[in-house]
């Protein structure tokens, strides 16, 4: 007899959902910046659920991994 393993889209597989992320009281979510034609190239950045970026004090966009 042959064991099987779970499928991978079995939903009683799958571990728990990543928490939302937070930054100063607001969820965030990732959004890809494309900042090449300044200089800072192509990441994915944070955006508060406003639609606005998060900016750190020189003005340029968070990485998203990095909160």
């Amino acid at each position: 007899m042959l064991k099987t393993s779970k499928s991978k889209n079995d939903p009683t597989a799958r571990g728990p959902a990543q928490q939302a992320k937070v930054f100063e009281g607001k969820k965030i979510k990732p959004v890809l910046y494309v900042g090449t034609a300044i200089g800072h190239g192509r990441y994915i950045a944070a955006q508060d659920e406003s639609g606005k970026l998060i900016l750190d004090r020189a003005g340029k966009p968070i990485p998203y991994r990095l909160i």
